[in-house]
């Protein structure tokens, strides 16, 4: 009998794709970070008196905050909405299994990360070292009175996603604003998606038209309005692969980047639209990034990427509140001017911050997968693992 050879087409995490995504997610962790460090430790570049140009290229460095988080929503997109296709593919799709694993992939770091914030935001309000950054001006330091915001109804808003909708965002964790908006489109997508998939019976339609509009009315227009980036990359989830060579997508890449870094410059367009126009763009680099279909070898970028993105989500979660808590016994009432020493000295506080986020990391988001097995085994039985699956590597934010 003639041997038939079989060829397995390369899964996904073993591809230089998965690899370059990882990156991206690392990276926009970072951006985010930075954006942050920048107005907690150093003067705005507007307050520079002399020669301001000289620090241009550092200030538009540090001004990528909102680009980055443009960049998850898109990114998010796409690998929350490919596992929904996924499953309905092959007929393992489940409300229990999709919510059980989104809700753990959140908490698991979002309850330690409330903790953490509550005792770095309660030592940094005892001491008082710098009162301006606890209980002053928000335009100075980015965060309102952080005390009035460490309440147990404000940590239940937060717990469950409804920051920005009825309450704040915990103490002076400002990111978490964004996780009511992921956590929200998670369902809305769904919902949205049977509501209109022609094998939905009609009472399926109805029901989900329902809970779509219910949901919509409860997050209010501020949210819902971002929720097109994120379905960005639900496009991007059903775009074919490309077949482009690496001198291609190193050439979009090059171009993909300053147009990321020069929409943080204010333009005369209201904010949303500058946003679009970003969902845009990271869709065409993000499109041409997956063309990267060879077998990825192991080096060390490789392994810096991986593990950048590992803890991309505890980076993002974690560092303000330490960072708050760090410059308010630096500072005094005074941020830096961006001066060698200072920047010196500053980078080795942020290599500090990433430091301890990585230390939370290891002990809430490297869990994830065990902690999902555990409780979906004895939410879902044994076949828990084989409902939903991440692209490879790439772990949902």
């Amino acid at each position: 009998m003639e041997a038939r050879l079989v060829i397995r087409p390369l899964a996904f995490s073993k591809t230089n794709a998965s690899v370059l995504l990882d990156l991206v997610r690392g990276l926009a962790a970072l951006l985010v970070v930075t954006y942050h460090w920048r107005y907690f430790f150093f003067i705005s570049y507007q307050e520079i008196p002399l020669h301001r140009s000289r620090y241009a290229l550092f200030y538009t460095f540090c001004m990528a905050g909102h680009q980055a988080v443009v960049l998850f929503f898109v990114l998010s997109g796409y690998l929350i909405s490919g596992s929904v296709f996924r499953t309905l593919d092959r007929g393992t799709w489940s409300w229990k299994s999709y919510l059980t694993h989104r809700l753990v992939r959140l908490w698991i770091v979002l309850i330690p990360g409330l903790l953490l914030c509550l005792l770095w935001d309660s030592i940094g309000a005892h001491y008082a070292h710098t009162p301006v950054m606890y209980h002053g001006h928000p335009a100075n330091n980015m965060l309102e009175d952080v005390g009035a915001n460490l309440t147990l109804r404000n940590f239940a808003s937060n717990l469950f996603f409804l920051q920005g909708i009825l309450t704040h965002t915990f103490g002076s964790d400002g990111p978490l604003w964004s996780l009511a908006n992921e956590f929200w489109y998670y369902v809305l997508f769904p919902l949205g998606l049977f509501a209109i998939r022609p094998k939905s019976s009609t009472q399926l339609r109805v029901l989900c038209v329902v809970f779509f509009a219910g949901i919509a009315w409860l997050i209010g227009i501020e949210i819902l309005e971002k929720f097109p980036l994120w379905l960005v990359g639900t496009a991007l989830a059903r775009m074919p692969t490309p077949r482009l060579t690496q001198r291609t997508r190193l050439v979009v890449t090059t171009c993909y980047v300053p147009v990321f870094f020069l929409l943080g410059i204010r333009f005369p367009l209201p904010l949303l639209a500058v946003d679009y126009l970003l969902a845009a763009a990271t869709f065409g680099m993000l499109w041409v990034l997956l063309s990267a279909t060879s077998a990825a070898r192991p080096w060390a970028g490789e392994r810096l990427s991986r593990e950048l993105a590992r803890f991309s989500y505890t980076l993002y979660l974690v560092h303000m509140p330490f960072s708050v808590l760090v410059a308010s016994f630096l500072l005094g009432d005074a941020r830096w001017f961006p001066d060698v020493p200072h920047l010196f000295f500053g980078a080795a506080i942020l290599l500090l911050v990433i430091a301890y986020a990585y230390g939370v990391a290891r002990l809430t988001e490297f869990h994830t997968d065990q902690v999902r097995r555990w409780i979906e085994a004895r939410v879902l039985g044994r076949a828990a693992d084989q409902l939903v699956a991440s692209p490879g590597a790439l772990v949902e934010r």
